[in-house]
């Protein structure tokens, strides 16, 4: 996968100390682009048609941001020690992205591309259906008085066996 969001190049510029680590190469970092770039995608393909005609801001810097954030953590260049008063800025800019992720995937903020205009999200959705969605549920968390038995599934059940 070629990197859409974002680059090792933007990464070390955001990040100029994550360049001078000797073993953390280029292609090291693009690993870490194409897993953050995979996690971006699956948080929002639900709502957009990937690929997206351009690149909006906020998904480049969000990749940007959790590359750093993965690489700096997961090659332990730092560390969140458990008796830490607060949050490592890094740390708390993570949780905030990845509510920024939710709420894109959600529907509560819209993507916009490079120019200002809103990026349309998919109107293909997949809707999911179970072969039980035409009767009466048979289960609940409730009291065992509080079940029901639907006839007419029961009675399918046995024609589909063979039994009726």
């Amino acid at each position: 996968m070629t990197a859409v969001y974002t680059s090792v190049t933007r990464i070390n510029s955001a990040f100029p100390s994550l360049s001078s680590v000797t073993n953390i190469t280029s292609g090291v970092i693009d690993q870490y682009i194409t897993d953050t770039e995979a996690e971006i995608d699956a948080y929002i393909s639900g709502r957009y048609t990937l690929p997206l005609p351009s690149v909006p801001a906020i998904l480049a810097a969000i990749a940007t941001r959790e590359t750093i954030y993965r690489v700096t953590v997961q090659r332990a260049l730092i560390q969140f020690p458990p008796a830490q008063q607060g949050r490592h800025p890094l740390q708390q800019q993570h949780i905030d992205d990845q509510k920024l992720l939710q709420k894109i995937a959600d529907g509560d903020l819209t993507l916009v591309a490079s120019g200002g205009a809103e990026i349309a999200a998919s109107l293909a959705k997949q809707e999911i259906y179970s072969t039980t969605m035409t009767y009466v549920p048979t289960f609940s968390e409730g009291s065992q008085y509080d079940q029901v038995q639907d006839q007419d599934k029961l009675d399918d059940d046995l024609t589909n066996r063979g039994l009726a």
